[in-house]
């Protein structure tokens, strides 16, 4: 009965494979006889399944020819050079195949890696690895040349003339157009995100940046250089094998290495930056603040992500983590006080406040936020106040009490608002606090003196 299942299983899955290919096949056959309409019908039917990994380079090679070809058409430039970018991946470079012995069908890995893991895990054959041949590529490859330069330009015109995010839209096409053609177009993918990033278009700058992280892009790169013998002019060279075989026949001297910086750290920035502005939270937050989990930069990025996008509690996680990381920020303490002032957590906020003086003692909006802390109970003093105003003795027992608590509590957050007016004698705001706070705590001579200085301000 088991082997039963299995080959009907296989059956099933062979019918799948079969039909795709069909279908791919009909798509391919009617742009090839410029039939768009019948091949956006064949493409829609299999679009969903493209990410099967039973379905051969070269299928999917043609699949992404015929997408590519019926956006151009249409007139949608930036996706057909995203398809031919797609199908550029199918055309070059190396795959591996796999055969599952338990439904006989050939599955393809980019990677060998992700091969060996599926041998591992399952019935399987040895890897094989497979050249990728560039067929359709070549079909195409001069018009998209040809048209990947002139949207180049398109791209350096539009930035010149401040045009951000047109730019943008021109650099990421031109990112999938050289891609397509066996070239690198990350470079052209990360100016893109730039472009949108200066235009403030957040969320496809955001969009761009993602896209480079999770594809591992770093901007690092070699290139070799020589100088040419005969004209002295300095040369350069795509790989290290062509600069050395020129250099061997005589032609170029002096061959070194050119390395450009990474722009990683940078990239992972602006992407944070882009949630800041959106006040937005992704996942890949997450990504980038395990990577640079000892980076004051980042994690105060991070942060901003956390509290712009409402994450209360994973900002206060993040600004206490961030406090062993840079202990003498004196923000994060006062950001941490405050967030827990929001809480109403008022023993752990007035110990943040002062720990943000102890690292700046000039912080004076952390002396403020102490006092207010520490009278933020007078509320339940006020309130058992106003409802024993009799003439009972219960009642005025009860009314002596706690006013007597209600001037503690001023009497104690009076030296944080003095420094705090210390710091800026200037502060209508600051002169007023505490001059209610004399008031309270009925010193009523420095009451006196700082209402005259109260009434100086306020006139200013």
């Amino acid at each position: 009965m088991k082997k039963i299942v299995l080959s009907l299983a296989a059956l099933v899955m062979s019918l799948g494979v079969f039909a795709q290919e069909k279908e791919i096949e009909a798509a391919f056959s009617a742009v090839e006889s410029n039939n768009t309409s019948s091949a956006k019908t064949e493409l829609a039917k299999v679009a969903s399944q493209m990410n099967a990994n039973t379905i051969s380079p070269e299928l999917k090679a043609k699949y992404y020819y015929a997408a590519g070809q019926v956006a151009l058409k249409e007139g949608n430039s930036i996706e057909a050079a995203k398809m031919f970018g797609e199908m550029g991946k199918f055309e070059n470079g190396t795959m591996y195949s796999v055969k599952n012995k338990s439904t006989k069908q050939t599955e393809y890995y980019a990677t060998k890696a992700d091969a060996d893991a599926a041998v591992a895990n399952g019935d399987y054959a040895k890897p094989k690895e497979e050249k990728l041949t560039p067929n359709l590529s070549l079909k195409v490859q001069e018009s998209l040349r040809t048209k990947a330069e002139a949207v180049l330009k398109q791209a350096n015109d539009a930035y010149q003339a401040d045009n951000a995010n047109l730019a943008g839209d021109k650099f990421l096409e031109a990112s999938y157009l050289a891609k397509a053609i066996g070239g690198d177009g990350d470079l052209f993918k990360y100016n893109a995100a730039l472009s949108y990033h200066k235009a403030e278009n957040f969320q496809k700058a955001f969009d761009t940046y993602k896209e480079l992280i999770n594809e591992g892009y770093t901007g690092e790169s070699s290139s070799w250089v020589g100088k040419d013998k005969a004209s002295g002019q300095e040369v350069s060279f795509n790989t290290k094998a062509e600069a050395d075989t020129q250099a061997k026949l005589g032609l170029v001297t002096g061959v070194k290495e050119v390395k450009s910086p990474s722009v990683e750290k940078e990239l992972y920035m602006y992407a944070l930056r882009t949630l800041v502005g959106q006040k937005k939270y992704d996942p890949i937050v997450e990504k980038i603040s395990n990577k640079y989990g000892k980076d004051n930069e980042i994690q105060t990025l991070v942060g901003n992500v956390y509290h712009n996008s409402g994450q209360s509690d994973l900002f206060l996680e993040k600004l206490i983590e961030n406090t062993k990381i840079d202990p003498n920020n004196a923000t994060n303490y006062f950001n941490i006080g405050i967030l827990y002032m929001d809480q109403n957590k008022n023993e752990e906020a007035l110990a943040y406040f002062d720990k943000a003086i102890q690292v700046d003692p000039k912080f004076k909006n952390a002396y403020t936020n102490a006092a207010i802390t520490i009278v933020k109970p007078e509320k339940e003093y006020i309130e058992l106040i106003n409802a024993n105003l009799g003439n009972s003795a219960k009642e005025k027992q009860l009314y002596k009490e706690n006013t007597e608590k209600r001037k503690a509590l001023y009497t104690k957050a009076i030296p944080y608002l003095e420094k705090a007016f210390e710091l800026d004698k200037t502060s209508f705001d600051s002169a007023r606090l505490l001059r209610q706070a004399y008031q309270t705590a009925e010193m009523f001579d420095k009451e006196d003196a700082m209402r005259a200085i109260e009434k100086s301000l306020e006139k200013k």
